[in-house]
């Protein structure tokens, strides 16, 4: 049942608008007229704060299959090409069987770790994206036929494109192939995603 339902919460991701703070983001200053960003010795000395993107991916559905999905990150731009980010993950399904009179609920949390690296020159607006998330999950028992919870990680490595919408924020969209095989695995390859980044630089 938790795969039936997880498969059906992907199949809602893939349409939510998401906003999920893991694309390089250019200050104004370090850009030029050839590529999306600057060489990495040409970043200015700003503080910590100005190196940081935050944001986070949602996903809301109500009715019958009820989907709610939180995901904010905090990103850290180590230079021109490269970032890593961290955040909690919650997500929460039920269904309701409304010819049974009863509904199946499910609550999925943990956190994840991502990086990206955007490709130098013409190839700026390309990246190579890896994340390893750490998720508690709903197990049901082969043998009890009860609900239990474990742990379950996903290494996960994939690529996307990102584009400038403003001076402190990009659209993106990537793909990720998850390498976990597992029966409890709740996603479903490929992965697909959209959102946004926001910068915190002045």
């Amino acid at each position: 049942m938790k795969k039936i339902i997880s498969i059906v919460a992907i199949g809602y991701q893939l349409l939510a608008i998401s906003f999920l703070a893991q694309a390089q983001y250019v200050r104004p200053s370090e850009q030029n007229t050839s590529t999306a960003y600057s060489s990495p010795s040409q970043l200015p000395s700003n503080g910590f704060a100005d190196k940081l993107s935050i944001g986070g991916s949602f996903g809301l559905q109500f009715g019958d299959y009820t989907f709610i999905d939180l995901e904010p990150v905090l990103s850290y731009h180590l230079n021109n090409s490269f970032m890593i980010g961290v955040g909690p993950v919650y997500q929460y399904e039920s269904i309701a069987a409304v010819v049974y009179g009863y509904s199946v609920t499910a609550s999925t949390y943990g956190g994840r770790v991502v990086a990206m690296y955007f490709l130098p020159d013409e190839l700026s607006k390309i990246f190579i994206m890896g994340e390893y998330d750490v998720l508690n999950l709903p197990e049901p028992s082969l043998y009890t036929y009860q609900i239990d919870r474990g742990y379950i990680t996903l290494p996960m490595l994939g690529i996307g494109y990102k584009e400038k919408v403003s001076d402190k924020v990009f659209f993106y969209i990537y793909g990720l192939w998850n390498f976990n095989n597992s029966p409890y695995n709740p996603f479903t390859n490929p992965i697909i995603n959209a959102g946004v980044d926001v910068g915190l630089w002045h």
